[in-house]
């Protein structure tokens, strides 16, 4: 198996079971009553042999103060240290509580997967030398995860696997303008819903990824009147990410630019690490690979029986056929998406409250939106099943109670222009700032979730 599927087969792992992490050496710290801890310091966590990756720790004024994980913006948004250090330094002010920024790897050198193995290295060095009491023993606490962009998908994607009841978990996540899907619209035709083909490998799920599938009731549809005339079809409204393609912070074009660089392959798209709303839907798209590539398997087993004899028969082929076309690239091709019940039956994952907010002028505002609608259908569906022992609803009012609640726990926060923590060019990042802060404090010490 190629390295790359192994690193991603043991990532998919750690759903199922998560193994023990490598016990490092503590931070040597004094715990004399006159000496206090440093306001920051630096630790190098070595992630086995992919070499290591810094973490930053801005202590709280208080040891037993909660423990809250940063991602930075990432290759999107370059030169914007200064910027993420006023972040931070606003976060610990308005939460009080010690802010551990994960300096992972993403750039050409380090493609993905290094990026989110980096960050659940850094989750574990945290958690096993953060959250711990006087004497060094670890101890449970609940825990937060902020970032935005290429950072807000990796902290989607860690809330959403280290969410497991009975140990130190993430139970609040604040993600801005996450990148949850790197399928962008422009990669794919436009098709209409009835034209669209099944996926080639079938999914978990029969349910389409719009449906209610925790409907055990149907809605009363009122007959449509009879058409006495045909209408001119209405042209689709434009998308975000049409609307805003041209904006000066982050273009579609560095969008996608960044993604080439971060991914060697079309098909590291489609992983649900990468793309955390694969978590709740298969892929609105499927690679399709050069014919060229399918050679040796659409072959029958008795023509592979005699290598050597395939082989000359090729070479003579290739003697006496013209010089075949470049061979072509692989594509995204539309497909029918298809929704996932997430988190997984006897997985003990719970999901955490979120935060999640985008600019009205962001070409991600849609991935914003679905990621929102998503979030909520899982809380309800877990809630409803904690509560009533069952995965449907029975009637339109038992729908609406549970949504609510859902609503109460995934809140979106729309702001103006692009609403980037790090644009800092006008005073409402600091509003926002303060307002998540709060938000954050209030769930990390409340136990809401």
């Amino acid at each position: 198996m190629p390295p790359r599927l192994r690193a991603n087969a043991s990532a998919a792992r750690r759903l199922a079971h998560r193994p023990a992490p490598p016990r490092w050496p503590p931070l040597r710290r004094s715990l004399s009553a006159v000496t206090a801890a440093p306001s920051h310091e630096c630790v190098q966590v070595p992630c086995r042999s992919n070499g290591l990756i810094a973490v930053d720790i801005f202590h709280a004024a208080k040891p037993s103060s909660p423990v809250i994980v940063h991602l930075p913006s990432g290759p999107v948004l370059p030169d914007v240290h200064e910027e993420e250090e006023r972040v931070i330094s606003l976060l610990r002010e308005t939460t009080g509580a010690t802010v551990a920024r994960i300096n992972y790897r993403a750039s050409s050198n380090h493609q993905y997967p290094t990026p989110f193995h980096d960050v659940l290295y850094g989750f574990d060095w945290v958690r096993d030398h953060l959250l711990v009491d006087d004497f060094g023993r670890p101890c449970l606490s609940r825990m937060g995860v902020v970032g935005e962009l290429v950072g807000g998908s990796l902290a989607t994607m860690l809330a959403l696997t280290e969410c497991r009841l009975g140990e130190s978990r993430i139970a609040a996540a604040a993600v801005n303008s996450p990148i949850v899907d790197w399928v962008f619209p422009e990669d794919l035709p436009v098709v209409d819903p009835s034209n669209l083909p099944e996926p080639m490998a079938p999914d978990e799920t029969a349910f389409p990824a719009d449906a209610d599938f925790m409907a055990s009731y149907l809605p009363v549809v009122e007959p449509a009147e009879p058409k006495t005339r045909k209408r001119t079809p209405k042209v689709p409204p434009q998308t975000a990410w049409q609307r805003y393609a041209d904006n000066k912070i982050i273009p579609n074009v560095t969008l996608m630019a960044e993604r080439d660089v971060l991914f060697s392959n079309p098909e590291d798209y489609l992983d649900r690490f990468a793309s955390p709303i694969h978590f709740f839907r298969s892929p609105h798209a499927q690679l399709i690979l050069p014919q060229q590539d399918d050679m040796f398997a659409s072959r029958q087993p008795d023509e592979l029986l005699d290598i050597e004899a395939q082989m000359s028969l090729d070479h003579y082929n290739a003697l006496y056929q013209q010089a075949s076309p470049t061979p072509e690239l692989p594509v995204l091709s539309r497909c029918r998406a298809y929704a996932r019940n997430y988190p997984p039956a006897g997985s003990n994952l719970r999901l955490p409250a979120w935060d999640i907010t985008i600019g009205m002028e962001s070409p991600l505002a849609e991935q914003a939106a679905e990621l929102t609608k998503v979030l909520r259908r899982s809380v309800a569906r877990q809630h409803l099943k904690s509560y009533a022992g069952r995965t449907r609803w029975h009637d339109a009012t038992d729908k609406e109670k549970y949504e609510e609640y859902a609503a109460g726990i995934v809140h979106l926060n729309q702001v103006t222009g692009l609403g980037l923590w790090t644009e800092q060019s006008d005073a409402t990042w600091e509003s926002n700032m303060q307002r998540m802060g709060t938000w954050m404090k209030e769930h990390l010490e409340s136990g809401k979730t």
